[in-house]
């Protein structure tokens, strides 16, 4: 491929615009995942606060039924009080006796039940408030990070707008199949798709060049590439002297 000094140097260019293109796009990368995160946190705050709600709601569910529970056993006592002044045999007597024992041990157990309950309501009451403030407070702190974010995108989003059309410019300006393999090699991963020839060596995988190869770099007539990592690569002016 003949080129010229000069389009090496235009390549160079490009690079360094498309390096600042690529700073660009990994900040505007970073915002989203930001606010997904923040997003998430909300979230899991607002989980927080919608179990501790569930738990409150079933305490006071076993509380009220509890409390139907003792209702319907102490009509058992007082029926089965009726009852005791209505019997004729002393079996009988006793084993209504014996049911309204039963009856009262289950309302004793019922009753400690119900206090178990209530001091866990006042628990989850206790939760549910902690959970409302930390919510309130992570969504406070959510809402103004993304708000910081989104406009920190947007401003982004411009001046990555605007440095595409420095790179678009400066691209025009490479010879085609120059410009094809360097884009390939950055495609693959590789950024520094030009570098410089440091001491017969390639500047990014350190393989000692071939003499020629060297020549040919410094003659800037032809597009050499390392063998090695594919790079294309340059040789450098000397300090104070122009191409």
């Amino acid at each position: 491929m003949a080129i010229t000094k000069e389009s090496i140097q235009k390549l160079v260019l490009l690079q360094e615009q498309d390096a600042v293109l690529d700073k660009l796009q990994g900040e505007m990368d970073q915002i989203p995942a930001k606010i997904a995160d923040l997003r998430s946190d909300l979230e899991s705050a607002k989980g927080r606060l919608n179990a501790a709600k569930a738990a409150l709601i079933a305490l006071e569910k076993t509380k009220k039924e509890k409390e139907l529970d003792i209702a319907a056993k102490e009509e058992a006592i007082r029926k089965h009080g009726v009852e005791l002044n209505q019997v004729k045999t002393n079996d009988a007597f006793k084993a209504l006796q014996h049911e309204i024992d039963q009856d009262r041990a289950a309302v004793g157990e019922i009753e400690t039940a119900i206090l178990e309950a209530m001091e866990g309501i006042d628990a989850g009451r206790r939760e549910e408030k902690a959970a409302a403030a930390e919510l309130k407070g992570v969504e406070d702190e959510a809402k103004a990070e993304i708000s910081v974010l989104e406009k920190q995108l947007e401003e982004i989003k411009a001046r990555h707008d605007a440095q595409k059309a420095l790179c678009d410019q400066a691209a025009a300006d490479v010879p085609p199949e120059m410009l094809r393999i360097y884009r390939h090699a950055r495609m693959r991963g590789k950024m520094d798709a030009v570098v410089p020839i440091e001491g017969g060596n390639c500047s990014a995988c350190r393989i000692a060049l071939a003499p020629q190869v060297v020549v040919e770099a410094t003659k800037g007539k032809s597009l050499v590439v390392c063998e090695s990592c594919q790079r294309i690569l340059f040789k450098p002016e000397p300090a104070g002297k122009s191409a």
